[in-house]
Protein backbone atom coordinates (compact mmCIF):
# COMPACT_ATOMS: atom_id res chain seq x y z
CA UNK A 1 0.00 0.00 0.00
CA UNK A 2 1.21 3.62 -0.70
CA UNK A 3 1.39 6.66 1.47
CA UNK A 4 -1.56 8.98 1.78
CA UNK A 5 -1.65 12.70 2.90
CA UNK A 6 -3.75 13.24 5.33
CA UNK A 7 -6.11 16.71 4.92
CA UNK A 8 -5.59 19.55 7.41
CA UNK A 9 -9.49 18.56 8.14
CA UNK A 10 -8.23 14.85 9.06
CA UNK A 11 -5.45 16.23 11.18
CA UNK A 12 -7.75 18.34 12.88
CA UNK A 13 -10.61 15.64 14.00
CA UNK A 14 -7.60 13.30 14.94
CA UNK A 15 -6.35 16.47 17.40
CA UNK A 16 -9.50 16.41 19.33
CA UNK A 17 -9.73 15.20 22.62
CA UNK A 18 -12.27 13.79 23.29
CA UNK A 19 -13.41 12.95 19.63
CA UNK A 20 -14.90 9.04 18.45
CA UNK A 21 -11.87 7.27 17.41
CA UNK A 22 -11.93 3.96 16.88
CA UNK A 23 -8.57 1.82 15.72
CA UNK A 24 -9.61 -1.90 14.14
CA UNK A 25 -6.97 -4.99 13.74
CA UNK A 26 -7.36 -8.30 12.91
CA UNK A 27 -5.99 -11.81 14.38
CA UNK A 28 -3.83 -14.40 12.69
CA UNK A 29 -7.31 -15.83 11.51
CA UNK A 30 -8.65 -12.41 10.04
CA UNK A 31 -11.24 -11.80 12.61
CA UNK A 32 -11.44 -8.26 13.54
CA UNK A 33 -11.38 -6.20 16.34
CA UNK A 34 -12.47 -2.64 16.82
CA UNK A 35 -11.94 -0.51 19.69
CA UNK A 36 -12.18 3.36 20.61
CA UNK A 37 -8.54 4.35 20.99
CA UNK A 38 -9.02 8.52 22.05
CA UNK A 39 -4.62 9.11 21.55
CA UNK A 40 -5.12 8.66 18.03
CA UNK A 41 -3.51 11.28 16.65
CA UNK A 42 -1.99 12.92 13.31
CA UNK A 43 2.15 13.98 14.16
CA UNK A 44 2.03 14.66 10.35
CA UNK A 45 0.48 14.08 6.61
CA UNK A 46 1.47 10.19 6.39
CA UNK A 47 2.02 9.11 10.17
CA UNK A 48 -0.23 8.51 12.85
CA UNK A 49 0.28 7.60 16.41
CA UNK A 50 -1.29 6.39 19.88
CA UNK A 51 -0.93 5.46 23.63
CA UNK A 52 -0.78 1.85 24.40
CA UNK A 53 -2.75 1.74 27.60
CA UNK A 54 -4.44 -1.37 28.18
CA UNK A 55 -4.86 -2.61 25.19
CA UNK A 56 -4.10 -6.44 25.62
CA UNK A 57 -5.96 -8.00 22.46
CA UNK A 58 -4.87 -4.61 20.21
CA UNK A 59 -1.44 -5.58 21.06
CA UNK A 60 -1.65 -9.04 19.90
CA UNK A 61 -3.21 -8.64 16.82
CA UNK A 62 -0.69 -6.47 15.97
CA UNK A 63 2.02 -8.62 16.38
CA UNK A 64 0.45 -10.61 13.93
CA UNK A 65 -0.92 -9.01 11.11
CA UNK A 66 0.50 -5.04 10.81
CA UNK A 67 -2.75 -3.87 8.99
CA UNK A 68 -5.11 -1.05 10.73
CA UNK A 69 -7.88 0.75 10.06
CA UNK A 70 -8.89 4.03 11.87
CA UNK A 71 -11.85 5.62 12.24
CA UNK A 72 -12.33 9.27 13.33
CA UNK A 73 -15.58 11.26 13.45
CA UNK A 74 -15.96 14.89 14.06
CA UNK A 75 -19.75 16.59 14.46
CA UNK A 76 -21.32 14.97 11.67
CA UNK A 77 -18.83 14.21 9.38
CA UNK A 78 -16.11 11.95 9.39
CA UNK A 79 -12.97 9.50 7.66
CA UNK A 80 -11.72 6.55 7.69
CA UNK A 81 -8.16 5.41 6.95
CA UNK A 82 -6.25 2.27 6.26
CA UNK A 83 -2.73 1.72 7.72
CA UNK A 84 0.30 0.02 8.08
CA UNK A 85 1.45 -0.62 12.27
CA UNK A 86 5.37 0.02 12.27
CA UNK A 87 6.39 -0.13 15.69
CA UNK A 88 5.94 1.01 19.30
CA UNK A 89 8.61 3.31 20.94
CA UNK A 90 9.00 3.46 24.94
CA UNK A 91 10.25 6.67 25.16
CA UNK A 92 10.90 9.62 22.99
CA UNK A 93 8.85 12.71 20.76
CA UNK A 94 5.96 10.38 19.86
CA UNK A 95 5.92 8.95 23.43
CA UNK A 96 6.13 12.46 25.33
CA UNK A 97 3.62 13.78 22.91
CA UNK A 98 0.64 11.37 23.90
CA UNK A 99 1.76 11.52 27.40
CA UNK A 100 1.26 15.62 27.13
CA UNK A 101 -2.27 15.46 26.60
CA UNK A 102 -4.92 15.84 28.91
CA UNK A 103 -6.11 11.84 28.93
CA UNK A 104 -2.68 10.56 30.68
CA UNK A 105 -1.31 14.54 31.92
CA UNK A 106 -3.67 14.71 34.64
CA UNK A 107 -4.29 11.21 35.92
CA UNK A 108 -2.17 10.50 38.13
CA UNK A 109 -2.87 6.63 37.90
CA UNK A 110 -3.16 6.06 34.31
CA UNK A 111 0.39 5.95 31.65
CA UNK A 112 1.00 4.23 28.51
CA UNK A 113 3.63 1.84 28.42
CA UNK A 114 4.59 2.73 24.80
CA UNK A 115 3.31 5.14 21.48
CA UNK A 116 2.41 2.80 19.07
CA UNK A 117 3.12 4.84 15.15
CA UNK A 118 0.92 3.68 12.40
CA UNK A 119 1.91 4.57 8.46
CA UNK A 120 -1.23 6.25 6.69
CA UNK A 121 -2.06 4.06 3.40
CA UNK A 122 -5.13 5.78 2.07
CA UNK A 123 -8.22 7.90 3.35
CA UNK A 124 -10.73 5.08 2.66
CA UNK A 125 -13.82 7.10 3.12
CA UNK A 126 -15.35 10.15 4.27
CA UNK A 127 -18.59 9.90 5.03
CA UNK A 128 -21.47 12.72 6.29
CA UNK A 129 -23.87 12.14 8.79
CA UNK A 130 -26.42 14.71 8.68
CA UNK A 131 -28.91 14.36 12.31
CA UNK A 132 -32.04 13.79 9.64
CA UNK A 133 -30.42 11.07 8.28
CA UNK A 134 -29.73 9.24 11.05
CA UNK A 135 -32.71 9.81 12.86
CA UNK A 136 -34.44 8.20 9.90
CA UNK A 137 -31.92 5.13 9.44
CA UNK A 138 -32.84 4.59 13.16
CA UNK A 139 -36.23 4.68 13.17
CA UNK A 140 -36.20 2.69 9.83
CA UNK A 141 -33.67 0.03 12.28
CA UNK A 142 -36.07 -0.06 15.11
CA UNK A 143 -39.20 -0.69 12.69
CA UNK A 144 -37.15 -4.05 11.07
CA UNK A 145 -35.70 -5.21 14.31
CA UNK A 146 -39.71 -6.04 15.68
CA UNK A 147 -39.81 -7.64 12.10
CA UNK A 148 -36.13 -9.43 11.09
CA UNK A 149 -36.16 -12.91 10.95
CA UNK A 150 -34.54 -15.08 13.51
CA UNK A 151 -31.84 -17.54 11.77
CA UNK A 152 -30.85 -20.72 13.65
CA UNK A 153 -26.98 -19.42 13.74
CA UNK A 154 -24.91 -20.03 16.91
CA UNK A 155 -25.24 -16.64 19.42
CA UNK A 156 -24.98 -15.58 23.06
CA UNK A 157 -27.49 -13.45 25.03
CA UNK A 158 -26.04 -9.93 25.11
CA UNK A 159 -26.15 -8.41 28.85
CA UNK A 160 -28.80 -5.71 29.34
CA UNK A 161 -26.03 -2.81 29.95
CA UNK A 162 -24.56 -3.70 26.17
CA UNK A 163 -27.85 -3.78 24.76
CA UNK A 164 -29.33 -0.59 26.05
CA UNK A 165 -25.49 1.07 25.44
CA UNK A 166 -26.30 0.31 21.54
CA UNK A 167 -29.63 1.40 21.82
CA UNK A 168 -28.75 4.72 22.34
CA UNK A 169 -29.31 7.45 19.55
CA UNK A 170 -26.67 9.54 20.70
CA UNK A 171 -23.96 7.06 20.60
CA UNK A 172 -20.48 6.49 18.43
CA UNK A 173 -20.95 2.90 16.69
CA UNK A 174 -18.98 1.67 14.03
CA UNK A 175 -18.82 -2.17 12.39
CA UNK A 176 -15.47 -3.07 11.18
CA UNK A 177 -14.99 -6.17 8.87
CA UNK A 178 -12.13 -8.34 6.68
CA UNK A 179 -11.73 -6.68 3.52
CA UNK A 180 -11.32 -7.67 0.34
CA UNK A 181 -6.98 -6.48 0.12
CA UNK A 182 -6.70 -8.09 3.77
CA UNK A 183 -7.22 -4.79 5.82
CA UNK A 184 -9.70 -4.58 8.19
CA UNK A 185 -12.18 -2.07 7.20
CA UNK A 186 -14.64 0.41 9.49
CA UNK A 187 -17.91 1.74 8.76
CA UNK A 188 -20.25 4.02 10.67
CA UNK A 189 -23.09 2.01 12.22
CA UNK A 190 -25.07 4.87 13.95
CA UNK A 191 -28.20 2.70 13.77
CA UNK A 192 -26.79 -0.39 14.33
CA UNK A 193 -29.38 -1.84 17.89
CA UNK A 194 -30.04 -5.02 19.01
CA UNK A 195 -33.38 -6.60 17.73
CA UNK A 196 -33.41 -9.25 20.56
CA UNK A 197 -30.97 -10.82 23.28
CA UNK A 198 -28.53 -12.37 21.00
CA UNK A 199 -29.09 -10.56 17.44
CA UNK A 200 -28.61 -6.45 16.14
CA UNK A 201 -29.52 -4.93 12.94
CA UNK A 202 -28.97 -1.87 11.15
CA UNK A 203 -30.49 -0.19 8.26
CA UNK A 204 -29.01 1.57 5.24
CA UNK A 205 -26.55 4.28 5.61
CA UNK A 206 -22.78 3.36 4.77
CA UNK A 207 -22.86 0.32 6.78
CA UNK A 208 -25.48 -1.50 4.14
CA UNK A 209 -23.67 0.04 1.16
CA UNK A 210 -20.29 -0.86 2.22
CA UNK A 211 -21.02 -4.37 3.56
CA UNK A 212 -23.89 -5.17 0.08
CA UNK A 213 -20.62 -7.51 -1.37
CA UNK A 214 -19.97 -8.95 2.11
CA UNK A 215 -20.93 -12.60 2.24
CA UNK A 216 -23.26 -14.11 5.25
CA UNK A 217 -21.24 -16.05 7.45
CA UNK A 218 -18.80 -13.32 7.26
CA UNK A 219 -17.07 -11.88 10.62
CA UNK A 220 -17.89 -8.56 11.97
CA UNK A 221 -17.24 -6.60 15.10
CA UNK A 222 -18.74 -3.33 16.04
CA UNK A 223 -17.95 -1.03 18.83
CA UNK A 224 -20.12 1.71 20.75
CA UNK A 225 -18.78 4.69 22.89
CA UNK A 226 -20.84 7.48 24.74
CA UNK A 227 -20.58 10.06 26.62
CA UNK A 228 -20.25 7.93 29.69
CA UNK A 229 -16.89 6.54 30.40
CA UNK A 230 -17.99 2.61 29.92
CA UNK A 231 -17.76 1.24 26.12
CA UNK A 232 -18.57 -1.96 24.62
CA UNK A 233 -17.61 -4.49 21.42
CA UNK A 234 -19.55 -7.43 20.02
CA UNK A 235 -18.16 -9.50 17.84
CA UNK A 236 -20.39 -12.02 15.43
CA UNK A 237 -21.50 -13.19 12.20
CA UNK A 238 -22.99 -11.23 9.60
CA UNK A 239 -26.16 -12.70 8.82
CA UNK A 240 -26.73 -10.87 5.20
CA UNK A 241 -29.16 -8.72 3.66
CA UNK A 242 -32.90 -7.85 3.99
CA UNK A 243 -35.23 -5.54 2.65
CA UNK A 244 -37.36 -3.69 5.12
CA UNK A 245 -39.83 -0.35 4.22
CA UNK A 246 -38.03 -0.39 0.50
CA UNK A 247 -34.64 0.08 2.32
CA UNK A 248 -31.90 -2.72 2.62
CA UNK A 249 -31.09 -3.86 6.36
CA UNK A 250 -28.38 -5.87 8.02
CA UNK A 251 -28.80 -8.38 10.32
CA UNK A 252 -25.56 -9.61 12.58
CA UNK A 253 -25.84 -12.80 15.02
CA UNK A 254 -23.70 -11.64 18.30
CA UNK A 255 -21.60 -14.14 19.42
CA UNK A 256 -18.99 -12.95 21.35
CA UNK A 257 -19.15 -9.46 24.29
CA UNK A 258 -16.22 -7.45 25.44
CA UNK A 259 -15.48 -4.62 27.94
CA UNK A 260 -14.10 -1.98 25.23
CA UNK A 261 -12.67 0.23 28.01
CA UNK A 262 -11.03 0.47 31.27
CA UNK A 263 -10.91 -1.05 34.16
CA UNK A 264 -11.28 -4.04 32.35
CA UNK A 265 -10.97 -3.79 28.49
CA UNK A 266 -10.42 -6.76 26.71
CA UNK A 267 -12.02 -8.59 29.31
CA UNK A 268 -14.94 -11.24 27.64
CA UNK A 269 -18.63 -10.91 29.24
CA UNK A 270 -20.75 -13.26 26.94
Amino acid sequence: MGVANLSPAIVEALAGERTPKFLATLNSEGVPNIVPIISLQAVDESTVIFGEFMMWKTRRNLEVNPHVSLAVMAASQGWVIKGDFLEFQRSGPYFDRIMAGDTFRYNAYAGIRNAGVIRVGSVVRAFALPRVTVLLDMARARWFARRARRRGVAAVTVPIQVRQKFARLKAAKFLAYLDGDGYPDIVPALSLIPADEQTFVFSSGPAVSALAELSPGARVAASVLTFEPLAYQIKGEFLGLERSLGRLAGVVAVQEVYSASPPLPGKRIA
